[in-house]
């Protein structure tokens, strides 16, 4: 069976990529905050996993700032 990726979750996995770069952090060093794993840090900038809302709290706590803040992009809804 094919699958495809949602798109809207490959925007919002370089959104957070494109955010933890600009921060200077790689994935590890995110990781290492321990609220996410690396594997999850990994399957949420690719796009390739639907998570729920206590993942995206944490998933903020992570990179130090809000959903709110990681949001704040341009997406087609």
């Amino acid at each position: 069976m094919i699958q495809f990726k949602d798109q809207r979750l490959v925007q919002f996995g370089q959104r957070v990529r494109t955010y933890r770069e600009d921060k200077g952090w790689s994935i590890n060093d995110v990781a290492a905050r321990g609220y996410l794993s690396k594997t999850d840090l990994q399957a949420i900038e690719s796009g390739s996993r639907n998570f729920g809302f206590t993942t995206l709290l944490e998933l903020s706590k992570s990179l130090a700032t809000t959903p709110s803040e990681l949001f704040d992009f341009e997406f087609d809804i």
